[in-house]
């Protein structure tokens, strides 16, 4: 129970919770492992509650023409799951980017336990509207920004978000994400982050292959 805890505190809408609130909670929760490349859920499969302790994962938004296409990244600290739009009719799975630890619990636990929780009711509220605000900040770029801007941005949020300082300062993004991925995050076209990153990679800015991306401290100075 106590590492149930542990893995809870870290959990963004969770920071308002006491331990004893912490351990009612990991009482109703269960815990699993997923493995880089795993399905964590599709959207209509599952009324479960997610709680990312660590990794990383892919939201992907499936069409009825049976297309996709990569909606968000989320990271340790973020929840996930059917509690928001539950009879939409889009389709959603998530993936695992990295071996990652989830806490989950059904939503129908989750309303109950939510309910003689004042507190974390309002911390739920104000991520759900920050959620909001995210998806809004990016529809808005669509429209208002070019696509060489959208895509410098979207790659400064993952060197912040996901990244990791190495011994020589390089700042390492172990994310798999493909060229058509980030163009897809961006609203833009896989030729223009093509373009994009191969330039930075020709300064000497970046590196890159399959699995990871590496940013040389340069690379802060020259953007």
């Amino acid at each position: 129970m106590e590492d149930k805890i542990w893995y809870l505190k870290d959990i963004n809408v969770l920071k308002s919770l006491s331990d004893a609130d912490l351990m009612r909670l990991g009482a109703i929760c269960n815990m699993m492992q997923y493995s880089k490349g795993d399905f964590i859920y599709m959207f209509e499969e599952t009324a479960n509650v997610f709680f990312l302790k660590s990794g990383s994962v892919k939201v992907i938004q499936v069409e009825p023409d049976g297309g996709s296409h990569l909606q968000e990244l989320l990271e340790a600290g973020e929840l996930f799951g059917k509690f928001i739009d539950e009879q939409a009719e889009r389709q959603l799975k998530v993936i695992a980017v990295e071996d990652c630890l989830v806490c989950y619990l059904s939503f129908e636990k989750w309303q109950d336990f939510i309910k003689d929780h004042p507190a974390l009711s309002l911390s739920f509220i104000k991520w759900a509207g920050s959620r909001i605000k995210r998806l809004e900040n990016k529809v808005d770029a669509l429209y208002f920004k070019p696509s060489r801007q959208r895509i410098a941005e979207k790659l400064m949020d993952t060197i912040k978000r996901f990244g990791k300082k190495d011994e020589r300062g390089n700042i390492i993004v172990s994310l798999s994400l493909t060229h058509d991925e980030i163009a897809q995050l961006t609203g833009t076209s896989r030729q223009n982050v093509n373009t994009y990153l191969n330039e930075l990679r020709e300064k000497g800015l970046i590196d890159y292959d399959r699995s990871s991306i590496k940013i040389k401290p340069e690379y802060f100075s020259n953007v």
